[in-house]
């Protein structure tokens, strides 16, 4: 899985509960090796393309770009990206794109 999750100001964030929670590797400002989740701050320009999945914690102007979920500032974000991603991860497994 590749997710992009870009950060707003004010937004707390707990990069080692997504670690744990997803058992992936989790990098600040920049990409994983393979895969992973990149967390970006919002005012950064990302790789678009790089993300299978992006959402956005917290107000984030990503104009003309695509998200898949977006979370309010004031809600636990550590643990709707865990949710969201583990469901999607899941079901694409279940699909067997992603089977080992």
């Amino acid at each position: 899985m590749r997710a992009l999750l870009l950060v707003g100001p004010g937004v707390a964030l707990n990069l080692d509960l997504l670690r744990q929670g997803l058992k992936e590797d989790v990098t600040k400002n920049s990409y994983p090796k393979e895969e992973g989740i990149a967390v970006f701050d919002c005012g950064r320009e990302p790789d678009w393309a790089w993300a299978e999945y992006t959402i956005v914690a917290g107000e984030c102007e990503i104009g003309r770009h695509h998200f898949d979920l977006k979370i309010g500032k004031a809600e636990d974000i550590a643990s709707q990206v865990i949710d969201t991603l583990s469901v999607l991860e899941d079901s694409t497994v279940d699909e067997g794109t992603d089977a080992e």
